[in-house]
């Protein structure tokens, strides 16, 4: 062959094809999904983690409480103590509420109201109204941590959703 046969022989140069509407190799895609899963189920596992710490750390104050009291048995610390703990759960759970100044029957008609039951207003939690300031006080210390311990479950859901809130 001679040289111009060759030359006519050859073809125009064609550009590459157009490239299709989906570029990522499947791969990629995988590898893209399995992390953006991993991804929503470490935040979901993280923020129900966070709304665990503020029930957990409330039942832990309520059991050191309730230890200290087996340890050394003093009724009038052991109402202050609970006074204490029940406020400072109740601004936890219920930030919307200006618990902050409640006392007397309005805050014992609360907690009523959040256990939903009479047994703050009518029951061994009566010292929580005015009680808990005097010199002495009678009370039966088990029925009291318990009766904490019943409104604790019973705000339960309230500090879950405030720990969601928090995240």
């Amino acid at each position: 062959m001679t040289r111009e046969e060759l030359l006519t022989a050859l073809k125009d140069i064609s550009p590459p094809p157009e490239p299709g509407w989906w570029l990522p190799a499947p791969g990629f895609i995988g590898i893209t999904l399995l992390l953006a899963a991993v991804i929503v189920t470490f935040w979901i596992l993280l923020s129900r983690r966070r709304a665990w710490r503020l029930y957990l750390a409330a039942s832990q104050e309520l059991q050191r409480i309730k230890g200290s009291h087996q340890h050394t048995p003093d009724k009038q610390r052991l109402a202050r103590e609970l006074a204490l703990w029940l406020k400072q759960v109740a601004l936890l759970a219920f930030p919307e509420r200006r618990l902050e100044g409640a006392t007397g029957s309005g805050w014992l008609g609360f907690l009523d109201t959040s256990l939903g039951d009479t047994a703050f207003t009518q029951g061994v939690g009566h010292v929580f109204g005015d009680a808990v300031y005097q010199a002495q006080i009678e009370l039966d210390a088990e029925h009291l941590v318990s009766l904490c311990e019943r409104w604790l479950v019973a705000v339960k859901p309230r500090l879950l959703r405030r720990g969601r809130d928090r995240c």
